[in-house]
């Protein structure tokens, strides 16, 4: 599969995957994309949404942390850092849409991607307590056949992409084989992150990106920040819009 033919044909798709997969073609109303939130029609409270179920998007970033996602996967391949690129909590697969497209519209060929999701909800925390993700009511489930319907829907369901059914304890430990050039963890409580973190961040090449999607729930953070000090991570830890990420070393 060969490049789409210019530059500006390239960036329009992906922007319009981006608008797509946020239902910023629906629901953006007057607000301009860059400061769009497609959960302000979530009623947190309530736990329900407040829109139709086909008005719903199929991600819950802001262009900001998609733009995030587009730049570590373009940096990899810049690099050449060896590896494919693997989301750890899909939800309904917007993440997986994108990361799909952005092979397509580069003429990367070379990476796979995989859907790492339990696709029942996140379970609950069994060794963290006052964890308040356990609290919540919406577990957030998104079954699997949902969400290679979505992917299917933008024409991007194919061999390129790699889904692993089940809880991160039960399942990740099976990628031991497998090299990440990304990762990207959308895990929200501390068991699913830690568990995201001790079989994955190890597969991760160095010059690797990995995205840290929850840095606003304390579970998370703390789950992360656990794990490099256990580890001696001191690559440098930045925030963007809400997620953390670093490189590497």
């Amino acid at each position: 599969m060969t490049a789409l033919s210019d530059r500006a044909n390239r960036d329009a798709y992906i922007d319009l995957i981006k608008r797509s997969i946020t239902n910023h073609l629906y629901l953006g109303e007057d607000a301009a994309f860059a400061d769009f939130r497609s959960v302000k029609h979530y009623d947190v409270g309530q736990a329900h949404w407040k829109i139709d179920a086909y008005a719903r998007p199929i991600t819950l970033l802001s262009l900001a942390q998609l733009d995030l996602v587009e730049q570590a996967v373009l940096a990899v391949e810049q690099r050449g850092v060896p590896g494919d690129f693997i989301e750890a909590g899909v939800w309904r697969g917007g993440v997986i849409v994108l990361m799909r497209a952005l092979l397509k519209a580069h003429g990367i060929t070379a990476r796979k991607i995989f859907a790492a999701d339990s696709f029942a909800g996140i379970p609950k925390n069994t060794r963290a307590l006052n964890d308040p993700v356990d609290k919540w009511r919406d577990r957030w489930v998104a079954p699997i056949e949902e969400v290679r319907q979505n992917i299917a829907r933008f024409g991007l369901l194919d061999d390129k992409i790699t889904f692993v059914p089940g809880f991160f304890a039960d399942t990740l430990q099976h990628l031991a084989d497998q090299r990440f050039a990304v990762v990207r963890l959308d895990s929200d409580s501390y068991d699913s992150v830690e568990e995201s973190l001790v079989y994955l961040y190890p597969l991760l090449a160095p010059g690797g990106v990995i995205i840290i999607d929850d840095w606003h729930l304390v579970g998370c953070q703390q789950a992360v920040l656990n794990y490099r000090a256990r580890h001696g991570i001191v690559e440098d830890l930045k925030v963007h819009d809400g997620n953390a990420y670093w490189t590497k070393a």
